[in-house]
C-alpha cells in the first residue's frame, strides 16, 4: 500500500465499485456497501475521497454525509448516482462537493477528473 491514495466507494452495487477501482488505478478503493459499514470504515482510517451513492440498504447518501461532517469536515465526499432527485446543489448544502451521474455517456472521463481533482 505505501503511501497510494485511498478512496472510499460507498455504493451496495460492487460492479460500480469495480468501475471505479479500474478507472482510478493510482488510488486503492475500499469498498462499503451500507451507511453502517462505511460510517465505521471513516472512523478508522483517513481516505483521500469517498464516493457516495444517494440510495444505500440501510438509508441514504445524504444521512451518511450529515453524519460523517459531525466529525470529519474535511474529506471530500463526491455522490455518484443515477438518482434524478438529488442535485448539486443538495450536495453542497451537506457539505459534499457535488455530485456525478451515473448513466451519462461521459461518466468515466468524469469520474477520473473529479476524482482527481478532489484528493488533491
Amino acid at each position: 500500500m505505501g503511501d497510494q491514495k485511498s478512496i472510499l466507494c460507498v455504493e451496495d452495487d460492487s460492479d460500480a465499485c469495480e468501475l471505479a477501482a479500474s478507472v482510478l488505478k493510482e488510488f486503492e478503493v475500499i469498498t462499503a456497501a451500507s451507511k453502517a459499514d462505511a460510517v465505521e470504515k471513516v472512523k478508522l482510517r483517513n481516505y483521500s475521497l469517498i464516493l457516495v451513492d444517494y440510495f444505500l440498504p440501510d438509508g441514504t447518501g445524504e444521512e451518511f454525509t450529515k453524519h460523517v461532517r459531525i466529525f470529519d469536515k474535511r474529506t471530500p465526499i463526491l455522490f455518484v448516482t443515477g438518482s434524478a432527485d438529488f442535485s448539486e446543489t443538495q450536495a453542497r448544502t451537506i457539505g459534499a462537493q457535488g455530485t456525478l451521474k451515473k448513466g451519462r455517456p461521459d461518466f468515466v472521463n468524469e469520474l477520473r477528473q473529479r476524482a482527481l481533482e478532489l484528493s488533491r
